[in-house]
């Protein structure tokens, strides 16, 4: 009779810290995985300082709309591996250096003003709008 009750008793001090320790890791999970358009915005922006392409272009949409604001066409819509492959055939990215100064939230909307230095020294100021739906890049805005 002790047997059980001790027993008993160890099953039940037990299994809710089994479950409350299997509940933490799952929150830490889903903290990498967060939606909010800063963290998103910042993440991409961190991946695309390491020049980690594929880590900064994982946070856009499959389908995202891209517009230079000084091109007369407009807003073009534009698949992720597309614009991946671009990215990889540009020497510039590897030998660039790229910081990012200032990230502003409003709503859905993220504005970023970052800037880049070529391997020349010249350093060249922009200002960028995305737009975040469901923890993705849907839209993005160029100067």
């Amino acid at each position: 009779m002790r047997r059980s009750l001790w027993l008993f008793a160890v099953c039940v001090l037990g299994l809710p810290s089994q479950h409350a320790a299997a509940q933490a890791r799952q929150q830490g999970s889903r903290d990498m995985r967060d939606t909010l358009p800063e963290r998103v915005t910042r993440r991409t922006f961190d991946a695309y300082i390491r020049k980690d392409i594929e880590a900064s272009f994982a946070n856009y949409d499959t389908v995202f709309t891209h517009e230079y604001l000084s091109d007369p066409a407009g807003a073009k819509r534009i698949r992720r591996e597309d614009w991946v492959r671009q990215a990889k055939s540009d020497t510039l990215i590897g030998k660039s250096h790229y910081e990012l100064l200032h990230l502003d939230v409003v709503g859905a909307f993220v504005n970023v003003i970052w800037t880049s230095r070529g391997p020349d020294g010249k350093t060249v100021k922009h200002i960028d709008l995305f737009e975040v739906r469901h923890g993705k890049l849907v839209r993005e805005i160029e100067t």
